[in-house]
């Protein structure tokens, strides 16, 4: 009878909720990855870069400081400058850095280190003994290396960022064909149930 599911209609209308349940189970799978792969990238977009980019700003700024002290012929008070400056490179070597980025984050420690060193004379009691001409290389290698940690900044936020448009281009797109799939799974259905005879009932050819 036309008005009752036959037993091949209830096995085909199974096959296609379980096919939506899998479509769904799958997409949502998907989902939580991308969703999860978002996350990570704008933290890292903060941490590693928003972050680090006040790092160079005060590690700038102290390089400043010390070159118009230097100017004004004033005592450096090393101690205080080195420590902080320690801290500002230690918290930076602790965030994910590029194979470029560590390597200038490397050179820095040691400009950093050779100019706040008694052996450059830099902190020492005595400014009048110091070599000009030395300091102010040594500072402009300082502002040099700062200035290219700060491109890599900018260059891997662009990344991150255009990284993180991908994604989400990715998700609209596998969320807009899981409407689509859900849509003609349910038209499926209602053909099943409804015009059991056109969809089960092959032609016959004379």
């Amino acid at each position: 009878m036309e008005g009752k599911i036959s037993i091949k209609q209830r096995v085909l209308i199974g096959l296609v909720l379980m096919t939506a349940f899998l479509l769904v189970l799958g997409s949502n799978l998907l989902d939580r990855k991308y969703f999860s792969t978002i996350q990570d990238l704008v933290k890292s977009i903060y941490d590693d870069r928003i972050v680090v980019q006040d790092y160079i700003y005060q590690l700038q700024d102290m390089a400043h400081e010390m070159e118009v002290t230097f100017l004004k012929g004033e005592q450096v008070q090393g101690t205080e400058s080195s420590e902080k400056i320690k801290s500002l490179l230690l918290d930076f070597s602790e965030t994910k850095l590029t194979r470029d980025e560590a390597r200038l984050l490397e050179r820095l420690d040691r400009q950093f280190s050779d100019l706040t060193s008694s052996g450059t004379g830099f902190v020492s009691t005595d400014v009048q003994q110091l070599n000009e001409a030395k300091v102010f290389s040594q500072l402009a290698q300082i502002k040099q290396t700062l200035d290219g940690l700060e491109e890599i900044q900018l260059e891997q936020s662009d990344l991150l960022t255009q990284l993180s448009e991908k994604t989400l281009g990715v998700n609209r797109m596998l969320s807009n064909l899981e409407v689509v799939f859900l849509v003609i799974i349910g038209i499926s259905i209602l053909m099943l149930v409804f015009y059991p005879v056109k969809v089960l009932n092959p032609v016959h050819w004379n």
